[in-house]
């Protein structure tokens, strides 16, 4: 069992004279520096400082996983975003390169609603994956954050 020295707990003398004419002055023992052990840091059993480095390698392991785990949905999100700003382009350059060959106004408004809806449908697509990956991430950050929160000590008030 861990226990203080006994020379810890020495009372030292914090009286303060009033009205204090020199500022706050604190008046201490003669033996001030001397009353803290000197073994003070030796004092401290090797378990204690095991258990709060354990404790303090699983805190920051489990932060890890969890910077982790935003990180890659956040990569996916934009790998995502890229892949729909390539296909937006390729679908501007499509149609801009059938806009010249129009020659009625009929070709142009069947032009206009032939894009529009492949612009819907590339705009639902990129609606579900962006759900998708939100939904994966929200699952593993979850699942990390309750292996997180069962790795906690908890306080016996609670």
């Amino acid at each position: 069992m861990f226990m203080l020295p006994k020379d810890v707990s020495t009372p030292w003398s914090t009286a303060l004279p009033a009205p204090w004419p020199n500022g706050f002055a604190s008046v201490f023992s003669a033996a001030w520096p001397a009353a803290l052990p000197a073994q003070l840091p030796n004092a401290l059993p090797t378990e204690l400082f095991n258990a709060t480095r354990s404790l303090t390698e699983s805190h920051l392991a489990g932060c890890n996983a969890l910077l982790q785990a935003a990180v890659d949905s956040g990569a996916s999100l934009f790998g995502l975003s890229v892949h729909a700003a390539q296909d937006g382009i390729a679908a501007a350059n499509a149609a801009s390169s059938q806009l010249l060959f129009v020659r009625e106004v009929r070709d142009l408004v069947c032009l206009t609603a032939s894009q529009s809806q492949q612009a819907v449908e590339r705009a639902q697509r990129y609606g579900r994956q962006v759900a998708g990956v939100a939904n994966e991430a929200h699952s593993r950050i979850g699942e990390l954050s309750r292996d997180f929160a069962g790795s906690l000590p908890r306080n016996p008030i609670e």
